[in-house]
């Protein structure tokens, strides 16, 4: 009776450990921002006065599961990073639908990895006769 309910001690313990390793895989990347951001795929982006609307996909050939996204709001620029994970993938698909709150008006998104930030839309700009100057969607 002792060994059985030790082993099932072992074996709940076990199962705790792996759960908690599941989950910092899944969600504990946030802790560090924008170092564990990986690039996306962008398909398109829909800006409105209180949320940013984007959907998207994993750039690489091998399907890696969308973990989630990472995102600041600085001086109307909406900084944006993506998680993706190969042990996910088995589990999803690398394609996101995503909407971000905001809280201030936003002219320009941009994702941003720990290297290189990458602006994939910005607001029109119009010249000094009011016609429009700049008409920047997404970029690809």
């Amino acid at each position: 009776m002792k060994a059985l309910k030790k082993i099932l001690i072992i074996m709940l313990v076990i199962a705790v450990i792996m759960t908690v390793i599941f989950i910092a895989g899944r969600y504990g990347w946030k802790l560090v921002g924008f170092r564990a951001c990986q690039g996306a795929g962008i398909d398109s982006v829909e800006v409105s006065e209180n949320a940013v609307h984007m959907t998207g996909f994993y750039p690489g050939s091998f399907p890696e599961g969308f973990c989630g996204y990472y995102s600041e709001e600085h001086d109307g620029k909406l900084y944006v990073g993506f998680r993706f994970s190969a042990l996910f993938g088995f589990f999803e698909t690398g394609d996101f639908d995503i909407t971000i709150p905001t809280e201030g008006y936003i002219q320009e998104v941009i994702i941003k990895t720990d290297m290189v930030e990458t602006s994939i839309w910005k607001a029109q700009t119009a010249d000094a006769d009011g016609g429009v100057m700049e008409d920047t969607d997404y970029e690809s």
